[in-house]
């Protein structure tokens, strides 16, 4: 890891304090496409229930690039406390012999593991062309990326847009001679998207060859805890004013320990640090509670789910691809990559919302419906909540995915009552749902479980139900939203009508 006197450049942060900085970094920070994050807020529509949460993916890049640093230098250090207390085999002690290139790719990783997010973030997804539109539109070199997506029909996600934009900057900054010839782009890829290539890093560690991709993604991107979960709950909390997504990530820290199985570096958890992990998964399920599905903020992304919903249900080509296309946007020189970087680069959440949205708004056949609705988005007239429900999965396993039907069938039977009385674009059905062990299922996470002899044995962490399950929390918030408008007009037993439709599947779920 002698990277470490690479690291002469800094940032303030007021999550992280310093945050220090290869001049590699500085080089992609520097990119049009990297500062265009600058003006994509982490959370879409927060700021306008928490007014001072407008800070963004820019920042939050750069304390998932921190975090990821600090997890690997805890690793080294507990790897020698481990190691002199227990020397049972488990530990992999060569954390500080990692290559230099490899410690900078994980880096990279890090930096640019949201650079692919459009406008509106998450909710951007919807207008994404799927596999075979972009392929169509960019060159070659690009098309590598996108066969992560099995069906040529399957939607692009922010992901494989992360690694096209991270190409793009990395040939450029390779032709200037601002790269090192060890980083290899497609390690980068691999972190950022473990399904890209052949899934593995192999790298000399001491003399031998280990595979420390398990490791690197665990790093960035893993259930329950990576650096992408540790920095937003603090970072969203900060700016958002409330407290409940603290949590002390220097007991976390102290947890974790590097492990080797067959050739491979696995990122464990001692099994005293299991409080720690408990503390974590608190913090984040009360933000999600009390922030991120609070009932504004879900009002708003929901009527721009149903604006979407409205603008894509009758348009036949991609809205994308059809600005891209346009000869009156951009010069016939700039298609391809360039075209899609410049529409991103243009893009920012405001610029989309108010210019880019109001123009496609104008070519649908919905146009005075959208535009009221895109209208209120923008004034601040948040439709209301006329129902809502609260629904806990009772003793639930940390493999346990919930009830995955539970949205699809409550919007077949609440449906039609609402159209009883309203229009379709007059209400949005929300259900919206929280796992505390989300997609444990791909997690490389190992747990190291006490033996009664006080040896250690290494777990995979979706085997660890005995320990984990009692820190599990599945739970549903189901609302019923409508056009403020018209709430006046709505009978007095259309409350009662949803409530029992709502109880009944909770109760007897398809």
């Amino acid at each position: 890891m002698s990277i470490e006197n690479e690291l002469a450049r800094k940032i303030l942060d007021p999550i992280h304090g310093i945050i220090r900085l290869t001049a590699t970094e500085i080089d992609f920070i520097n990119h049009p496409l990297y500062q265009r994050l600058r003006n994509i807020k982490q959370n879409s529509f927060l700021y306008k229930v928490f007014p001072s949460a407008v800070h963004s993916r820019f920042e939050h890049s750069l304390g998932v690039l921190h975090l990821s640093y600090e997890i690997l230098q805890n690793l080294h250090l507990n790897a020698i406390r481990y190691g002199k207390k227990y020397n049972d085999g488990h530990v992999f002690s060569g954390i500080n012999a990692i290559p230099a290139h490899n410690v900078q790719e994980l880096r990279l990783a890090a930096l640019m593991h949201d650079i692919g997010h459009g406008p509106m973030s998450h909710q951007f997804d919807s207008f994404m062309p799927n596999k075979e539109q972009l392929t169509a539109l960019i060159d070659d070199e690009y098309h590598d990326i996108l066969k992560v997506l099995t069906c040529e029909k399957e939607q692009v996600e922010h992901e494989q847009l992360s690694l096209i934009f991270t190409l793009v900057i990395f040939n450029e900054l390779k032709k200037e001679g601002k790269i090192s010839p060890e980083v290899k782009v497609d390690n980068i890829f691999k972190v950022i998207d473990k399904r890209y290539g052949n899934q593995s890093i192999v790298t000399t560690v001491n003399d031998r060859e280990v595979d420390i991709l398990p490791l690197m993604t665990s790093i960035i991107s893993s259930c329950p805890i990576d650096a992408d979960r540790m920095d937003y709950l603090l970072r969203d909390s900060y700016f958002s004013g409330v407290k409940c997504g603290i949590y002390d990530y220097n007991r976390l820290f102290m947890s974790v320990v590097p492990v080797e199985e067959d050739g491979k570096i696995y990122l464990a958890y001692k099994e005293s640090g299991i409080d720690s992990i408990a503390e974590f998964i608190g913090a984040r399920s009360g933000l999600f509670a009390q922030v991120y599905f609070h009932k504004t903020n879900r009002a708003f992304s929901s009527m721009l789910n149903k604006l979407c919903e409205n603008m894509l249900e009758k348009h036949n080509e991609n809205l994308i691809i059809s600005d891209l296309n346009d000869e009156n946007v951009l010069e016939l020189d700039k298609r391809g990559i360039d075209s899609l970087g410049e529409f991103y680069i243009n893009c920012s959440d405001d610029y989309f919302l108010n210019e880019k949205v109001a123009e496609w708004v104008e070519i649908t056949e919905t146009e005075g419906i959208n535009k009221k609705i895109l209208d209120d988005i923008i004034n601040r007239h948040p439709w209301s909540k006329i129902y809502e429900a609260k629904h806990f999965l009772k003793d639930a396993s940390i493999t346990d995915k919930g009830n995955g039907k539970l949205k699809e069938n409550l919007h077949a039977k609440l449906t039609p009552i609402l159209e009883r009385y309203l229009e379709q674009h007059q209400y949005a059905i929300d259900v919206v749902s929280d796992n505390a062990f989300k997609d444990i299922d791909k997690t490389e996470v190992k747990l190291l479980v006490k033996n009664i002899d006080n040896t250690y044995k290494t777990k995979s962490l979706d085997q660890c139900g005995d320990k984990l399950d009692q820190y599990q929390s599945i739970k549903y918030f189901i609302r019923v939203f409508v056009d403020r408008d018209i709430k006046k007009s709505l009978p007095s037993d259309l409350i009662s009508e949803i409530n029992e439709a709502v109880m009944t599947e909770i109760a007897c779920p398809d």
